[in-house]
């Protein structure tokens, strides 16, 4: 149903340096870059943009988040452990969640703009 999702950041280096880094172990990566916005998805789909924040306007909201497909479990593990070198914020270890779903397998955490990151691979 949705085609793409933007964020914004206070800063556009870091926060391409942040998703470069987490997204690559599934499979994500930048497509489409310049001084004004960072694009990332696979095989030519722009999927997740990152844009300068304009002001001092705070950048998330209540209970908003972002949640990323993920290959495999394994790569869900990569994008946290990247997550958390990157100085990110854990907020749920990877792993099984069957108060959710009993197929469910995710992690989440906050980036460096706090912005809630989930990231969950479906197990068949």
């Amino acid at each position: 149903m949705i085609d793409h999702v933007s964020i914004a950041t206070h800063d556009l280096p870091r926060a391409v340096e942040f998703y470069t880094a987490c997204l690559e172990p599934l499979g994500y990566s930048v497509q489409h870059q310049d001084d004004k916005q960072a694009i990332f998805g696979a095989d030519g789909h722009w999927a997740f943009a990152i844009y300068p924040a304009q002001g001092d306007a705070p950048l998330v909201g209540q209970r908003g988040h972002i949640a990323i497909k993920s290959p495999s479990q394994l790569a869900t593990h990569a994008f946290h452990a990247n997550a958390m070198a990157q100085g990110a914020a854990s907020l749920r270890t990877p792993g099984l969640r069957p108060d959710v779903n009993e197929r469910y397998f995710g992690t989440m955490i906050t980036d460096p703009d706090q912005h809630t990151i989930e990231v969950v691979h479906w197990l068949d």
